[in-house]
């Protein structure tokens, strides 16, 4: 069985991955999914794919407004989906890298939590930043 952490990409080369918890509604998705179609265009040519990690599989009831406390729970209000932090929403694959960072950005502002995009450009300067360290040398205290 492979690895699995939430922070990595499972299908496509870039992603967008939030860094607090989030509920995230149905509505928002869905408009998100919408805005993702200029993304795809021509994906028969282009054979660009787009992932979404996320469903709004939870419910959500509220009672009316002015209606007395006890009695239930009310009626569905709407579906969520509940992210935590650390965890891949959306995936392009065969995407080029400036691209796919527009549209990242773009849903970044549609989004209430900070994010960060995670595409083979951020993940080669990542690699290029890390220092080589002798394991002897550091201390564990």
């Amino acid at each position: 069985m492979p690895s699995f952490s939430l922070s990595t990409l499972s299908y496509g080369d870039s992603g967008l991955i939030t860094l607090s918890p989030l509920r995230l509604p149905a509505k928002q998705i869905f408009k998100i999914k919408i805005f993702l179609k200029k993304a795809i265009k021509r994906s028969d040519y282009t054979k660009r794919l787009v992932w979404f990690n996320t469903f709004p599989h939870l419910p959500l009831s509220r009672k009316a407004k002015g209606v007395r406390m006890g009695k239930g729970t009310g009626k569905l209000a709407a579906w969520y989906s509940q992210l935590y932090g650390g965890s891949v929403i959306f995936e392009f694959k065969n995407l080029r890298p400036g691209r796919a960072l527009y549209f990242f950005n773009q849903i970044r502002c549609k989004l209430p939590t900070k994010t960060v995009v995670l595409t083979p450009l951020t993940k080669s300067l990542k690699h290029n930043m890390i220092k080589k360290v002798n394991p002897r040398m550091v201390t564990f205290w």
